[in-house]
């Protein structure tokens, strides 16, 4: 067997079987890919200055100390006596409603899984937060920043 061949001889009925596998991976590859560059993720300058920002070493810094400030445990399960290990950290009051608490670490709290995504679900009623209410404008006159007045997230 030559450095170039795929298969030696042994196994050389085996090659037809084998680029067809790769064939129907490459299109699909090419399909997922088609359908992702043709999703618009970032529709403004705003957003996509907010969302750039989540890469930046002043938001590394913030969510480490979040972090550790809440040792690594959920702040909104914490409310109501759960107490379970929590990787996000999320903005109390939403950094699209309200830009200028972005990088107040009161405004900071470490979230599960399960809370985080039922809060950025209850934002987007709320407040009308997120990628699907482009149009809609943001309720930022009602901006709940004490965690005792939101909701049970953790259930």
């Amino acid at each position: 067997m030559s450095g170039t061949e795929l298969f030696c001889n042994e196994h050389a009925d085996e090659l037809p079987a084998y680029q067809e596998r790769m064939n129907k991976m490459h299109q699909h590859i090419a399909s997922h890919t088609k359908d992702y560059n043709s999703n618009v993720r970032y529709r403004s300058k705003e957003r996509s200055k907010r969302e750039s920002f989540y890469h930046s070493s002043q938001w590394k810094k913030l969510r480490l100390f979040v972090l550790e400030r809440d040792n690594y445990l959920c702040q909104y399960c914490l409310r109501f006596g759960l107490v379970r290990p929590a990787k996000i950290v999320d903005h109390v009051v939403p950094a699209q409603a309200a830009p200028e608490l972005m990088t107040d670490i009161s405004n900071l709290v470490t979230c599960c899984n399960t809370c985080h995504r039922a809060k950025t679900e209850w934002e987007q009623r709320f407040y009308h937060t997120g990628y699907q209410d482009e149009k809609r404008s943001i309720k930022a006159d009602i901006l709940i920043k004490n965690l005792s007045e939101l909701p049970n997230f953790s259930k």
